[in-house]
């Protein structure tokens, strides 16, 4: 299963939290990032990443990042 939610619905929500340091989890709720945090574990399982420390954290982490990234270059072109 795959996260429903796009980057494009997540420009035009409101912010309802503020618990994360990314905005864009900052518009998800709880079960939302939940199931995202559950495609992020399948595609590393799917990438063969190692689940030991630090290879699963650091991926995690660069998983978050590509996000958020993605997530502010459409946010830019939303906004023009």
């Amino acid at each position: 299963m795959r996260y429903t939610i796009t980057i494009n619905e997540l420009i035009t929500r409101p912010i309802i939290r503020n618990d994360h340091p990314e905005e864009f989890l900052n518009k998800m709720t709880d079960d939302e990032i939940n199931v995202w945090e559950k495609e992020v574990d399948q595609i590393l399982i799917e990438e063969g990443v190692p689940k030991i420390f630090p290879d699963w954290n650091a991926a995690i982490l660069a998983k978050s990042i590509d996000m958020e990234i993605l997530y502010n270059i459409l946010k830019l072109n939303h906004n023009k």
